[in-house]
């Protein structure tokens, strides 16, 4: 009987340490308010075909004090923070609002060691006020000789509306609409 209850209880830790799940314990979370937007950031594992379960909680107050929310996913991990010495969230994501108040971008940069990344995120309010959020891609820069692997994701320097300005470490400041950047239906893992 002891022999029995050993054994199922054995099964039933095995089983709870080899879940895919995120776990509330394991989680990094943290909060930005931006004029009337909160962001809330919340990471954790990474699961099946190298999807995460972080994601961004978006929520904007209107002046009729009506909120309104939109969750979008991350590419960050909890693994990723736990593999640099400066693993705080607010390390590796970044938020630049519009002037007028309407518009975020989210930029996130991917620590990893073979390959890492940069996201962006565009948050607006659309013609009704309700939330919309587009991912979008931004050319990454050679930095090394040619044909080497040493490369550089942009910085967004400004956001106006659908208008970004962006630049590398090197070389002048690019200005472009949002709208004619490739577009994701999700953010791009590491690697």
């Amino acid at each position: 009987m002891r022999i029995a209850a050993f054994i199922l209880l054995a099964f039933s830790i095995i089983g709870c340490a080899t879940s895919n799940r995120p776990s509330a314990t394991n989680a990094a979370s943290t909060e930005w308010k931006i004029g009337d937007f909160v962001v809330s950031f919340q990471a954790g594992p990474r699961g099946q075909e190298n999807r995460s379960y972080s994601y961004y909680k978006i929520s904007y107050t209107d002046e009729g004090q009506q909120e309104r929310e939109l969750v979008m996913e991350s590419a960050h991990t909890l693994g990723g923070f736990r593999s640099v010495t400066n693993g705080d969230p607010k390390n590796w994501i970044r938020i630049i609002q519009d002037p007028n108040g309407t518009a975020l971008l989210i930029e996130e940069e991917i620590p990893n060691d073979c390959g890492p990344c940069s996201n962006y995120l565009w948050v607006h309010l659309d013609t009704n006020g309700y939330i919309e959020g587009t991912y979008f891609r931004l050319p990454s820069k050679v930095t090394g000789p040619p044909g080497g692997i040493d490369y550089e994701y942009p910085k967004v320097r400004s956001l106006d509306d659908n208008i970004l300005s962006y630049g590398y470490s090197v070389g002048a400041t690019v200005t472009k609409r949002i709208d004619q950047t490739d577009k994701s239906d999700r953010p791009m893992p590491p690697g």
